[in-house]
């Protein structure tokens, strides 16, 4: 592997990236909201209802939530509502990755061919394996360091809301770290090789997003079902975050495969 040509590399695409204000900005504010507004949108409406017993469902629904917190038994039903509530938050975290890869990373390799740079790019002495790490990477770490700035936003948010109620801060525990630090970048690196594939068979970026876009729904469908997960059992999310990794490891040998020089060319 050589890392100063992937460096190099990326730092090329970061530079091609940011001088697009549109993608910029598409990339910032609506993960932003969706991230951090939505679910503190959630939190504020749970502090402000009223908890009653009246409420059927909500009773039937505490009865079978499995303990969330070590505390779990010493809190209200108002409580644990706002306790599930910022769990369930998590869910437009994890969003963020998915919605930000198919802004930025469906232009890796199709917009070096309309940029007319695929030939410079293809010539240079380096594997492709080492030219789709480059790719994965450019998108990854940008997207990664916007995830965890936004997760540090909620985090705090939440325990300004929460604290009141717990007399402690509830995140991050052991389970938002987690999610955070190891199942997030999974995520990333799973849909970024996926849209760096799409983004290496076809002739635009428009038809790169577009069809980024429909891997983007069932992408959302593992999100939830890894989040419902995450509540049960703090084991099955590890069981997860490894079926996960191995998920990304297939992806990436199936990019490699994929990957044609002679075919990229021949399409310039």
């Amino acid at each position: 592997m050589q890392l100063k040509l992937i460096w190099y590399l990326m730092k090329k695409d970061w530079e091609e990236a940011f001088r697009s204000k549109q993608v910029v900005l598409s990339s910032t504010l609506l993960p932003l909201f969706m991230a951090v507004g939505v679910p503190l949108i959630l939190m504020f409406s749970m502090n402000m209802a009223p908890m009653g017993s009246t409420n059927v469902g909500l009773d039937i629904f505490m009865d079978i939530l499995p303990p969330v917190t070590p505390d779990w038994d010493q809190f209200t039903d108002q409580t644990r509502m706002l306790v599930i509530t910022s769990v369930f938050g998590q869910i437009f975290l994890l969003l963020v990755p998915v919605m930000i890869a198919s802004f930025v990373s469906a232009d890796t390799i199709v917009g070096e061919k309309e940029r007319q740079t695929i030939e410079g790019l293809l010539a240079l002495p380096i594997s492709d394996s080492d030219i789709l790490s480059a790719k994965i990477g450019s998108s990854l770490l940008p997207i990664l360091v916007l995830t965890w700035i936004m997760s540090g936003i909620y985090a705090f948010m939440v325990d300004l809301i929460t604290y009141p109620y717990l007399e402690r801060i509830l995140l991050p525990d052991l389970r938002f770290i987690l999610v955070m630090l190891i199942f997030t970048p999974l995520l990333g690196i799973g849909t970024i090789t996926f849209i760096v594939m799409i983004s290496s068979r076809v002739s635009s970026t428009r038809d790169a997003q577009q069809l980024s876009g429909i891997f983007v729904l069932p992408a959302i469908v593992l999100i939830a079902g890894q989040l419902i997960i995450v509540l049960i059992n703090i084991w099955l999310l590890l069981v997860g975050i490894l079926i996960l990794g191995g998920f990304d490891i297939i992806a990436f040998k199936l990019a490699i495969t994929m990957f044609n020089r002679e075919k990229l060319m021949s399409l310039t």
